[in-house]
This record gives structure tokens, sequence and C-alpha cells, in this order.
């Protein structure tokens, strides 16, 4: 099984890309970006491409990460995986570590760039201390309006991305203080 993963549609080397399925195994890309995972038993699986280290590190203009629709392996045949395209420009508004009030009469919206492999996006808000979590609707557009009452903390805030037969992604997560 083959695919490649690229910035702003280059060549992408040095990325970990992850199998998962029933085995489940790592490997790097080459120069031109591309990964081969050779000698696999599984039937069925997944490809994962997830930013290095831990969400704070990943720069801000990289996926978090992007997993491949599941496919099946025919008996002795290859699958060539549609291309990960892991350039971002990210989220806008609100920016990391604001302060914001919100309440039904004062709305947040949310701003973020297009993604070249995007058919839709929706927003995850999610407490920090557990216990709230709420999505928009899934839209083409690259805003999301928030309105709800919710108790002061701080929240995390990330895009999912519906790359359609690609895949999907999500943005790396960014704070917000209500």
């Amino acid at each position: 099984m083959t695919g490649t993963v690229t910035w702003n549609g280059q060549p992408a080397a040095g990325k970990r890309v992850f199998l998962l399925g029933g085995e489940s195994r790592v490997v790097a890309t080459d120069g031109n970006g591309r990964y081969t995972f050779s000698n696999i038993s599984a039937r069925r699986g997944q490809v994962l491409y997830r930013g290095e280290g831990d969400s704070s590190r990943i720069p801000p203009n990289e996926i978090s990460e992007w997993r491949s629709l599941p496919f099946e392996l025919g008996e002795g045949a290859g699958k060539d995986v549609p291309a990960i395209e892991v350039a971002y420009n990210g989220l806008l508004y609100p920016d990391e570590g604001m302060a914001l009030l919100v309440s039904g009469e004062a709305v947040v919206p949310f701003h973020w760039s297009t993604h070249p492999r995007a058919q839709r996006y929706r927003v995850k808000l999610e407490s920090e201390a557990g216990g709230f979590r709420w999505y928009s609707p899934w839209s083409t557009d690259p805003t999301a309006i928030f309105g709800q009452t919710v108790n002061t903390g701080r929240y995390r805030w990330t895009v999912e991305i519906d790359g359609g037969e690609t895949g999907l992604g999500a943005s790396r997560s960014r704070q917000v203080d209500f």
C-alpha cells in the first residue's frame, strides 16, 4: 500500500504515517513524500497522519491529523491511498488565549482558513475541565457561530475537515477563555 504526503502541493519528506487496522505500523515519507507499507496481512485498515509532538508544538500552519477513509485490501492487491495535504493556514479567530464573554445575546464567531482538500467543516468546542462539548453543523462556509451560556473557564476549539474521498482531518486546537 502506498500514498503521498504533501505540503502546499509539494512532497513532504520525513513525515510519519501510521497504518491502523489488524496490525499497526509507522513509516516516514521519503524525499518524494511517498510512503509504503508492504507485506500487510490485514484486509481492512486506515492510514493516519499525525503532526509531530503534542498539539501545542504542531506548527499553526500544519494540520494536527488526517485519517484516510477505511479501505479493503483484496487478495494480493495493492492500494494507493489519496494524497494527504498537511499544510493548513489554520485558525483565525478567536486567537489563542483570548478571553471572551459568551451568551445567547453575545455570540462568538469562529473563523478559519480553508483547506485545499476540504468539502465541508465543523467546529468542535470543548472545556478543558471536561463535561462540555459542542459541535457546529457541517458547512462549506469557514465560519461558525456559538451563542450559548457556558461556565467560566478554559476551552479548546478545533476545526474538523471533511475531505470526502481523501479522508478526515483536524486543525490544531486553540485555547479560548470564557
